[in-house]
């Protein structure tokens, strides 16, 4: 089987593993690496001194000796080196077709898990033997090589593994993410499916469990492959701007300059905000300069969203700047509309606490509909006002137990936006810890995804658990993991997160999980080990 792509750089030459490579193996001799360079052993100093000239006045560590490791085998990188060990163990216990179909898998995305390139290359560098021939055309398009196969598919022709188009193995592929030579050769090999023509680019799917009927072509080239380029290409030949996924997940890319050059061409192409929630999610970023774009090119500021508020309601719940909100009110938003429970946008500032939204509201003439003792408890508690909170609970000893589940989760509510004040207040009042949030998960749970650690050592001190479940089966360390390899939340403390969990008893995670893992993560993982 070919390794490049015709008229694409050939891959880089990968290095030499031995058969017997362990991963502890390596580990160990980075620890006695380690501990002669520290004890001043002239062997280990030479061995060190190349890879160490960056940093010679720090003192040495694991991660630096496991990088002296990785270098001395031709890897970059301890993680590097990490992936291709763990790469070779997998494939060595699957068969061809197993193994590709993990490659793919990895490589595409596949249900509520991201795609993974770099580990799916890994395991891709790894491949021995033929290719099944069933398996080929598959394999060929996920790496931008459909000028390899002898005989080339059409574009709506369902392949194997995953019985997809074979178009949709292109648009869906994350190797776009890497650069040359696969996102050169997948734009290519997806205008060479698209100019056969014939194809109703608006019923070729990618078959998925999670999104039944399967999720559209453009979406795959927006939210897996991330490449305007490629989405471009299938707006040009008529894929559908209107499907009810990319223009919502064009908003969510991390790259808000790329979200940006995504939203533009696809309103361009016709693309409709209605129905589709796409401005709602751009306000769970904090992003002037991409909401400023949304509403230039014709964003609703007054559509209802699924909780029946608007835009004004979710850039509250969301803890978006005095900038969104003063945009999204100079762009018309109605001051006097409810949410699903009656709110105005002020009632729903002050039950959040947030005492700047309210200046910014009343200088509109918009002020809180506070009528009962409950909603102004909830209001102190929210704005972490502990002495109106407690004199309330004076006035009224049975209210906190007096609350009902909707108004108990302010607790997971807060956490999830980071109002430690707040949070911190709620605790010492007594309020149950374990009450679920967004996602059925507890507050613990929400810390956890977002990286944030001193909400865990709060909560842990309180009695939280990290056996608390959340809505998708798993636990505290799982929204932890999750969020760390998949979903990272900017400010995220990911480390100290995990190291608070771990010493409240949660179980260290696997070698696959951590294979996952940030590199910092890992590396601290394995000096952790190392003792």
């Amino acid at each position: 089987m070919k390794t490049s792509h015709p008229g694409a750089a050939p891959q880089p030459a990968l290095p030499a593993l031995p058969d017997s490579a362990d991963l502890q193996q390596l580990k160990r001799q980075a620890r006695e690496l380690l501990r002669g360079w520290r004890n001043a052993d002239a062997a280990s100093l030479a061995r060190a001194a190349p890879y160490h000239r960056d940093h010679a006045a720090a003192p040495p560590s694991l991660s630096q000796a496991q990088l002296v490791i990785a270098r001395e085998l031709g890897f970059a990188s301890w993680p590097a080196l990490r992936r291709a060990v763990l790469a070779q163990q997998e494939a060595s216990q699957l068969d061809q077709a197993a193994l590709i179909t993990r490659i793919l898998t990895l490589a595409l995305g596949r249900g509520w898990d991201s795609p993974q390139p770099e580990r799916a290359l890994a395991l891709m560098q790894r491949l021995r033997g033929p290719c099944p021939p069933a398996l080929r055309p598959a394999l060929a398009l996920a790496r931008g090589e459909l000028e390899t196969l002898e005989r080339m598919p059409a574009a709506g022709q369902r392949l194997p593994p995953f019985d997809a188009p074979a178009l949709a193995y292109v648009c869906f592929s994350s190797l776009h993410r890497l650069g040359e030579p696969w996102a050169g050769g997948l734009l290519r090999s997806a205008q060479t499916l698209l100019a056969q023509g014939g194809s109703d680019l608006h019923a070729l799917r990618m078959p998925d469990t999670a999104e039944p009927p399967g999720l559209p072509l453009l979406y795959g080239a927006i939210a897996r492959a991330q490449s305007p380029a490629l989405a471009a290409a299938l707006l040009a030949a008529g894929a559908d701007p209107n499907d009810g996924e990319s223009l919502y997940h064009a908003c969510e890319d991390s790259e808000r300059q790329r979200a940006a050059v995504q939203i533009r061409q696809l309103i361009a192409h016709g693309a409709r905000w209605q129905g589709t929630n796409a401005l709602l999610r751009l306000l769970d970023f904090e992003d002037p300069t991409g909401l400023d774009l949304a509403l230039s090119l014709g964003a609703d500021v007054n559509e209802a969203g699924p909780q029946g508020g608007a835009a004004l309601h979710h850039a509250l719940r969301r803890g978006r700047s005095g900038a969104c909100l003063s945009q999204l009110i100079a762009h018309g938003a109605d001051l006097a509309a409810r949410d699903a429970e009656g709110r105005k946008p002020a009632t729903l500032a002050a039950l959040l606490g947030e005492s700047a939204a309210l200046e910014l509201l009343a200088a509109q003439g918009a002020r809180p509909e506070l009528p009962s003792a409950r909603e102004r408890f909830l209001a102190a508690c929210a704005a972490a006002d502990a002495g109106t909170a407690r004199a309330l609970l004076d006035e009224q000893p049975g209210l906190l137990q007096a609350l009902g589940a909707h108004e108990l989760r302010l607790l997971p509510d807060q956490t999830q936006r980071r109002a430690r004040s707040s949070v911190a207040l709620m605790l010492s009042l007594g309020w149950p810890v374990g009450v679920l949030g967004d996602w059925q998960a507890s507050a613990l749970n929400q810390a956890a995804f977002n990286g944030d650690a001193a909400l865990v050592q709060l909560l842990l001190a309180h009695g939280a658990s990290w056996q608390e479940g959340n809505g998708y089966g798993g636990d505290v360390m799982g929204s932890l993991l999750h969020a760390a390899a998949h979903l990272p939340q900017p400010g995220g403390d990911y480390l100290a997160t995990l190291q608070l969990l771990l010493a409240a008893g949660a179980p260290r995670p696997s070698e696959a999980e951590q294979d996952e893992l940030p590199a910092e993560l890992q590396a601290w993982l394995d000096d952790a080990e190392a003792g």
